[in-house]
């Protein structure tokens, strides 16, 4: 399959396009960016646009990665899906609710995949019995973001809660398979007009879970993830972004007793694409329901925090 990657994000240079160089699914990788940039020795690199509406409209039906600023994802997604390709979107996906809403039904309607990348969640530490005896999560994410970045800017879609959003509203769903059904939050860091660059947060599950987080990317930078149960504590390191080349320790006590199991570096998003892949082969929804419930979960904070 042909991959139009749209947009060259520093994520995309370094993330996205090693995936989909070794992926064996992906034979030709073009490259839609109105600012350029360097990937002449990108291995299977086919063809080079400045603009993304005539890129899409020149290319067969391929899958689609949407890498550009948030506030534009909703307009090339909607116009990629009408012209019948698969799409894949960087997180977040869009910026409301509403919108998320929207552009599944349209995905659906035209049989076609749409999928957010919350890529962590396709590392081999979060195996299904990472969480078997868990009930409380403590994670804290604040990657630096230097203010001239487009994510300190309200009108490109920035803010804390877009930017690490999608970590926090994912996490219950990918150690449990659950929404919050109660969700409080409170705002830190704030730009001159109000936008939120730092959040906690306090979000409670069926059965008695909960997720405690502090987010945002004003603080010195923490990427860690604590799980907690009866008996048992689990220290996950980098758990929102595994480099590929190194294996992940995780620090384990159980009743006492402390123990390390290493598990084998792995690329993330490699292994999330070519999921992509067997879902576009197979005519599979799968992409839908995380989508939808982690725009919900994100929404419900937002408005907890407006309250």
């Amino acid at each position: 399959m042909r991959l139009l990657l749209v947009g060259l994000s520093r994520f995309a240079r370094r993330r996205v396009l090693p995936a989909a160089s070794a992926l064996e699914g992906i034979e030709i990788v073009d490259v839609a960016s109105a600012h350029g940039g360097a990937v002449d020795n990108l291995p299977k690199l086919g063809r080079r646009h400045t603009d993304w509406r005539a890129a899409l409209e020149g290319t067969e039906p391929a899958l689609v990665y949407v890498s550009t600023v948030n506030s534009t994802h909703a307009e090339v997604v909607r116009h990629a899906l009408r012209r019948g390709h698969h799409v894949v979107v960087d997180k977040p996906a869009f910026l409301t609710l509403d919108t998320a809403e929207e552009l599944v039904a349209l995905a659906r309607s035209q049989s076609r995949v749409l999928a957010e990348a919350t890529n962590y969640a396709f590392h081999p530490v979060f195996s299904p019995d990472l969480a078997k005896d868990i009930t409380q999560a403590v994670a804290v994410f604040t990657p630096p973001v230097p203010p001239e970045d487009f994510r300190h800017d309200r009108s490109s879609g920035g803010g804390a809660f877009l930017d690490t959003g999608p970590y926090f509203a994912s996490l219950g769903r990918v150690l449990w398979g659950l929404e919050p059904d109660d969700v409080h939050v409170i705002v830190g860091d704030r730009t001159a007009d109000g936008l939120e660059l730092a959040y906690s947060v306090l979000a409670g599950y069926p059965g008695g879970r909960t997720v405690v987080g502090q987010f945002g990317f004003t603080t010195h930078y923490r990427n860690a993830l604590q799980l907690l149960g009866p008996g048992v504590a689990i220290d996950v390191p980098r758990p929102f972004s595994a480099p590929p080349d190194l294996a992940v320790d995780l620090r384990i006590e159980v009743d006492g007793q402390r123990r390390t199991r290493s598990v084998r570096p792995a690329d993330s998003m490699e292994l999330f694409l070519a999921a992509v892949l067997d879902a576009v082969h197979a005519g599979s929804r799968e992409f839908d329901a995380a989508l939808l419930s982690d725009a919900r979960t994100r929404d419900r904070a937002v408005r907890a925090a407006e309250r």
